[in-house]
């Protein structure tokens, strides 16, 4: 309705009426705060459109004032307040239950896949993947999946989505026959990208987001170089900011798993370097080793507050696989240090190299390879998992120093003999025929796209030596035989991969 009033100035007449301009009262939320023309195109309005926000037009408006005594006793209650803080686990980005009901919800796991599909998918990651990174607390992250959070926490949305990207981008073959086409790491990245969780945060960083980026950087190995490569970049920014701004801040279960992922992190910018990709690093000068080193702890001991577990028993409540991540940990800090050197001697890479080959001397009983023996009895499928990811990764470290000696041996002016270099080579190869004939299948495709590379790695530079008769004629037929017999096992672990790299994401999930 209108409103005239009648107005008496020295240039208008008494009986002129002058129709004042109403507020609209029809504008969405957005355009009303940005004090725009809400024009309508469809379902939204065109400012909502260009900005690819979310617009409230069609939606029931939110309510203005105080609250209502009925929503100000919900708020002061102790089952709400705890339900919005789950313990362990900083919530500096979660939501109050009431507010985010009572506001628009705009965040959702739903626009991925039903709840059933991705907690079979979360529970897969926790059951055959968490001991090679053990940087979540499975009995926090499942409360929080199954509570309303994952529809109103946009942080923690994305992190749950991430965490299926690098769980299918890892288990690929179980993934294909699972899930086939319904989930992917390309549907997993668009899904965030449409809940608009990719840009840096503008206040401050936080730990899910850190996870997150981490989980993309891995689920995009296979993928896109470009995508991999800015993921992991902004993790290592992220970590880097929360280790000097807001570790003291932060409660000492979270500081705990800053501490697993700040060494993930490392592992894969060495992993990157190693295979001659460009990386962010993360060690510093500044940075104390000692203090940055994680504590051995068990889900139990990382959080004793929590309940007994109400998602039945799972074999990490009450085993640490952080000595696993320490020993990984040590194994490439040798090998960061062995490319300090410029510029590299012969000498120093030898040093190096043996470092390496007794840095897994003294490991857990669980965690030393038996070669064909039976496991001791503390062992489980996570330790064997680690077991592999150890002994592998020391090999892929030591021929990559190997082929740095022997770049040097063959450019020096004093040709030196190159037999014990092919020995230690040759070495080589055989401990990891052991280890991938020996070890079950399962456990190998348990550590994820990572392992692939590093066979590849060993294998090409045996290939080289083959093709230029750098082995001898004594030795190029047992060469030849470990070539094929190495051919055959990676060619049965990435089978699944051209399937893998084909799948199409969905244009959309019903």
């Amino acid at each position: 309705m209108e409103r005239v009033s009648t107005l008496s100035t020295p240039d208008t007449p008494t009986h002129e009426v002058v129709v004042r301009r109403t507020r609209s009262s029809n504008a969405c939320d957005a355009c009303r705060a940005r004090k725009t023309k809400c024009i309508y195109e469809g379902a939204v309005c065109r400012t909502c459109h260009v900005l690819m926000i979310s617009c409230t037009q069609d939606r029931p408006r939110k309510r203005r004032g105080p609250l209502n005594q009925f929503v100000a006793a919900q708020r002061r209650s102790p089952a709400i307040e705890n339900l919005a803080n789950v313990p362990g686990l900083d919530s500096s980005n979660s939501v109050s239950p009431v507010a985010a009901t009572a506001a628009t919800v705009v965040y959702g796991i739903h626009r991925l896949a039903p709840l059933p599909v991705i907690e079979q998918i979360v529970h897969s990651w926790f059951e055959q993947i968490h001991s090679v990174a053990p940087f979540l607390h499975r009995r926090a992250f499942l409360t929080r999946l199954r509570s309303t959070e994952a529809t109103q926490d946009g942080t923690f949305a994305a992190l749950v989505v991430s965490l299926c990207a690098a769980t299918i981008a890892s288990l690929r073959r179980k993934s294909s026959q699972d899930y086939g086409t319904l989930v992917n790491p390309e549907r997993c990245w668009e899904v965030i990208d449409e809940m608009n969780m990719h840009q840096m945060p503008r206040r401050h960083f936080t730990l899910e987001w850190c996870q997150m980026k981490y989980n993309l950087s891995v689920s995009n190995h296979l993928i896109n170089d470009a995508q991999c490569f800015t993921s992991m970049s902004e993790a290592v920014i992220g970590i880097k900011y929360l280790i000097h701004y807001e570790m003291p801040n932060m409660t000492s279960a979270s500081q705990e798993l800053l501490k697993r992922l700040y060494w993930l992190v490392f592992a894969a910018g060495c992993s990157a370097d190693l295979k001659g990709f460009p990386y962010v690093g993360l060690l510093t000068p500044q940075d104390n080793i000692s203090a940055l080193k994680p504590l051995e702890l068990s889900d139990d001991e990382l959080d004793p507050s929590q309940n007994p577990d109400p998602y039945g028993p799972w074999h990490g409540n009450d085993r640490s696989y952080v000595p696993g991540l320490n020993y990984l940990s040590k194994l490439f800090l040798l090998w960061n240090q062995s490319q300090q050197e410029s510029p590299p001697s012969i000498a120093g890479l030898q040093h190096y190299m043996n470092l390496i080959k007794r840095a897994l001397d003294y490991l857990p009983p669980e965690l030393i390879w038996r070669g064909g023996l039976s496991r001791p009895p503390q062992s489980n499928f996570g330790t064997c998992v680690q077991t592999a990811n150890l002994y592998i990764t020391q090999l892929h470290i030591q021929s990559n120093i190997l082929e740095q000696i022997i770049h040097l041996v063959g450019s020096s002016v004093v040709q030196e003999t190159t037999l014990s270099l092919i020995t230690d080579r040759k070495s080589i190869v055989e401990d990891l025929l052991e280890i991938l004939y020996y070890m079950p299948q399962e456990t190998l495709e348990a550590n994820g796209s990572s392992l692939i590379p590093k066979i590849r790695d060993i294998g090409t530079a045996l290939f080289d030596d083959i093709r230029t008769g750098g082995e001898g004629q004594s030795l190029s037929k047992k060469a030849s035989d470990n070539l094929k017999r190495l051919l055959t096992k990676l060619e049965n672990l990435d089978a699944q991969s051209q399937f893998y790299l084909e799948m199409q994401p969905l244009s959309a999930i019903t």
